[in-house]
């Protein structure tokens, strides 16, 4: 797909993992003994919610930074599975 569609499809299912308590989840996280600083390590997601929820961040900033850090992500994965093309290993791409 273009990176315009990958783009905003990302941006649908991070507002969409916002909206449906993403930030309730991690802020619950703590409390069960998992430390705020390895949180930061886990993700993306975990990393720029967790400075959300820490006040280091406000809410826009961290949705912001949260989804270009994804974008971005998103365009390693794809130029490393065009590498593997270019070496020769066939992938069997689908329509979602």
């Amino acid at each position: 797909m273009d990176r315009d569609t990958r783009n905003a499809r990302i941006d649908a299912r991070l507002d969409a993992r916002l909206q449906e308590g993403m930030a309730d989840e991690i802020r619950g996280l703590p409390e069960r003994g998992v430390p705020a600083e390895a949180l930061i390590s886990y993700g993306l997601e975990y990393k720029y919610v967790t400075l959300y929820l820490q006040g280091e961040l406000p809410y826009d900033e961290m949705r912001g930074k949260l989804a270009i850090a994804i974008h971005q992500f998103a365009k390693r994965q794809m130029t490393w599975f065009r590498g593997m093309e270019r070496s020769g290993v066939r992938i069997h791409w689908v329509e979602v």
